[in-house]
């Protein structure tokens, strides 16, 4: 992904519900990737937003008193906010950051590419490899959000909301292995949802498209964003719980250090487990295959079993 001609994209979608009338407001705030530099402060609907750091991959900064970081290639990071300040009228807003091309350039998207992706996911998914969808999901989002949410001749909102909601409905990323991406494709939903216009659903749309499915995404995004705030903090310990599954996980794999290598290590285990057979017992030994490639890269993992013992894993 080139660093040329870059914008970091600030969206503020405020949301409120006055007497069963709902109302939008879209604010868009772009700034051009040259001036992103270490120290600098930028005024941002009304807060200040500062760069700590930056280079080819990720940018840290500071908003609201909290300190963010973002991956530039594929991430989409996502601050909800609610206000409930009375029985007649309720508020939402939400900040969605992300990088994307520079807004003059001519976006393209290709139909067959994307297919090539999803079907890649799928048979990921059926040969028990769904690690192996990381960099194809990354790859996906990239190649979206570097249209979202604008609109062509190929792709509208809607369809790009489709695409994602199938991902998450077929689970092609596990959102206990890698919360940040799980947490980029919600928000990019989201997102889509929120520019979507009647005249984008057409006759396939209008028979496949599920307009109620925002609901189960919201609840997802408003845990994601406090375990990806702080996954030490406990409420965010609370909602990781709360994510799904009757296991306990261990909360390190909310944390950026496993998320950022844990692609790495599962191709590891692969390559060395390839020749095991997968047969009663192999839980055992990719999970201690796994322990350790983790903790030689200083992530003490506790497994399935440490975490459930009073659980028979076989």
């Amino acid at each position: 992904m080139s660093m040329m001609k870059q914008h970091f994209n600030i969206i503020r979608i405020e949301t409120s519900m006055d007497m069963g009338v709902g109302n939008r407001i879209k604010s868009w705030e772009h700034i051009d990737t040259d001036s992103l530099v270490p120290g600098h402060t930028f005024i941002v609907f009304g807060r200040e937003l500062t760069v700590e750091s930056i280079d080819e991959d990720e940018m840290a900064f500071d908003y609201r008193d909290r300190t963010f970081r973002i991956n530039r290639h594929w991430q989409v990071l996502g601050t909800p906010e609610f206000d409930t300040s009375n029985e007649r009228i309720s508020k939402q807003a939400r900040n969605v950051f992300f990088f994307s091309k520079d807004r003059d350039m001519a976006c393209e998207w290709s139909d067959e590419y994307a297919a090539e992706l999803i079907d890649q996911m799928n048979r990921n998914n059926e040969d028990g490899n769904i690690w192996m969808n990381i960099p194809l999901v990354r790859e996906f989002i990239h190649e979206l959000k570097d249209v979202a949410p604008f609109r062509s001749e190929n792709i509208n909102p809607v369809y790009k909301a489709h695409w994602i909601a199938c991902m998450l409905e077929n689970e092609y990323v596990d959102k206990r292995e890698t919360p940040r991406l799980f947490q980029s494709l919600c928000e990019l939903y989201r997102l889509y949802r929120d520019f979507e216009c009647p005249s984008d659903f057409d006759d396939y749309l209008q028979e496949h498209f599920d307009r109620n499915y925002f609901r189960q995404v919201d609840k997802w995004i408003y845990s994601l964003a406090m375990i990806v705030r702080d996954p030490h903090w406990e409420h965010a310990i609370q909602c990781w719980s709360g994510l799904g599954g009757m296991l306990k996980v261990d909360p390190v794999q909310a944390t950026p250090e496993w998320e950022e290598v844990i692609y790495e290590v599962e191709n590891e285990v692969a390559e060395q487990l390839k020749d095991d057979p997968r047969c009663m017992g192999f839980c055992h030994s990719y999970w201690s295959a796994k322990r350790a490639a983790l903790a030689r890269r200083g992530i003490e993992w506790r497994n399935p079993s440490a975490m459930n013992p009073r659980v028979l894993f076989d």
